[in-house]
């Protein structure tokens, strides 16, 4: 898929054992049970299961202070959603999210994008030489050791893999009102990324429901 300068996209992945990742801050854990779903409208009450990793290869995190502080921010921010529900487990999970990288500017988010293997999908996003960005990928269906790499390719036909980058000026989408973390800060990339991942979740339930075979 071809990716042109100065874009940015957005992704989730992940399959990390959550105890590799215990240098960083602590986390808060999130309840396994399942949520009531409604039988004549599933999407209502349905709260996908999401869990939030590193890049893996050969087993291990590629961890990384920078990358372990940014999943905490990430992981804080969708903790905030009502639409998700954070679990510590990948095989309990709908979607994996991995969370990829961070940098500044279109230069280094070019960099980032031209690494992906061409089967993820990755929208292009504008964004300027000056605002901070997260990058991450969300990750559904059997796709091996591919859903924690981006890089790596996944033969398997039922994988989906996708890029979501949030991008820290937060004056673009704000509601007058909310209360909003410093502009271009680490926190509001997390923040803008987190509300990309839950429209995504909320268009998809029912695709998801079917994948996990509740009716």
């Amino acid at each position: 898929m071809p990716r042109a300068v100065g874009a940015l996209t957005i992704a989730f992945v992940a399959a990390v054992n959550a105890g590799t990742l215990g240098a960083a801050r602590p986390l808060p854990q999130a309840t396994d049970t399942r949520s009531a779903v409604l039988a004549d409208n599933p999407q209502a009450t349905y709260r996908a299961a999401v869990f939030v990793t590193l890049p893996m290869t050969n087993g291990f995190a590629d961890a990384t202070n920078d990358l372990v502080e940014t999943r905490g921010f990430v992981h804080e921010a969708l903790g905030a959603l009502d639409t998700v529900r954070l679990i510590d487990r990948s095989q309990d999970s709908d979607a994996v999210l991995t969370v990829l990288g961070r940098g500044t500017g279109h230069v280094e988010l070019t960099a980032a994008l031209n690494g992906l293997d061409r089967t993820v999908v990755a929208p292009p996003v504008m964004i300027r030489a000056t605002e901070r960005y997260i990058e991450a990928m969300l990750t559904v269906g059997s796709c091996g050791e591919a859903a924690t790499s981006a890089a790596s390719q996944s033969k398997s036909a039922s994988c989906y893999r996708k890029i979501f980058v949030g991008v820290g000026f937060t004056d673009r989408n704000v509601r007058p009102g909310v209360t909003r973390p410093p502009s271009n800060s680490w926190k509001a990339c997390a923040d803008a990324l987190a509300r990309d991942v839950q429209a995504w979740v909320t268009q998809n339930a029912s695709r998801l429901l079917a994948i996990r075979g509740v009716s």
